[in-house]
């Protein structure tokens, strides 16, 4: 018989890395988080000059180019060892229920992981927009449409979808967490997992960071209905949630109870049957 998949053992390792940088390392924190911002934000917007390209040519089918390039900056934050918020939510919330971490550090770690990967993005958005791919966005743009799209969402959808999305965010990072010191069998993990979110539409927060950041230096507020820092932030919270909803308290607070007090190594008594 095939034990399920445990994943105590090695999810223990990384809360405690992450729960000694926050408290010990705080700089070094931050700068992790910054970095998942820059790794994000690059990608992204590789990602969006190529979707434009394959748009002109093939409407409609850009965002399914979109979304498996997207999908490598998880690869990337993961592999290279930077702090994402949406992963954090993860990692606190089954730190918590484990004991391994006290609730309301764990929440604030995220907190502060958001924040500083939006600083990571602001500043990375604001030079890659004064680069020659840049010079001629206009409304044809990806980007153009993607911000729009979101604009245009209520807060119930933002909400529904950031869980989606975070969930499918947290199936990647989970998968990836078992494929070891395998980067070839993380990177097939990832990229067959984390576009489904992205060619959907989902909302994913600090992506969203990302898309109204690049829109706005590239493109400029002006040119969208409602792109005013109130509705953004509104946009923002309501997505924030639901991500930690989906990637907190379903994937994180779930695996949780699932690997209390199982241990994949435990045998069972002779002569027990199993299905």
């Amino acid at each position: 018989m095939v034990l399920p998949m445990n994943f105590d053992s090695t999810l223990a390792e990384s809360i405690g890395f992450k729960a000694y940088l926050f408290t010990h390392e705080l700089p070094k924190f931050a700068v992790r988080s910054m970095l998942a911002g820059m790794f994000l934000t690059i990608i992204t917007a590789f990602a969006a000059v190529a979707a434009t390209s394959v748009e002109a040519q093939l409407p409609g089918f850009g965002k399914y180019v979109f979304a498996p390039i997207f999908a490598t900056a998880l690869y990337i934050i993961i592999v290279l060892g930077a702090e994402l918020a949406t992963g954090n939510m993860m990692y606190a919330t089954y730190g918590t229920i484990t004991g391994r971490v006290p609730g309301f550090k764990a929440f604030f770690a995220v907190v502060v992981c958001t924040l500083f990967n939006l600083l990571g993005v602001l500043i990375t958005a604001y030079f890659i927009t004064k680069t020659t791919a840049f010079d001629t966005v206009t409304a044809e743009n990806f980007l153009y449409g993607a911000t729009a799209g979101k604009l245009a969402k209520d807060p119930a959808h933002l909400f529904l979808e950031g869980i989606f999305a975070n969930a499918v965010v947290n199936i990647g990072i989970l998968m990836a967490v078992q494929a070891g010191k395998d980067f070839s069998a993380k990177l097939i993990a990832i990229v067959l997992v984390i576009p489904s979110f992205a060619a959907m539409g989902y909302e994913h927060s600090i992506a969203s960071f990302v898309i109204f950041s690049l829109s706005g230096y590239g493109i400029g507020p002006e040119h969208f209905e409602g792109f005013t820092l109130a509705n953004g932030l509104s946009n923002w919270l309501f997505v924030w949630l639901g991500n930690y909803v989906g990637g907190g308290l379903i994937m994180g607070g779930v695996y949780a109870w699932l690997n209390r007090g199982v241990s994949p190594l435990r045998s069972f008594p002779i002569g027990h049957k199993t299905v």
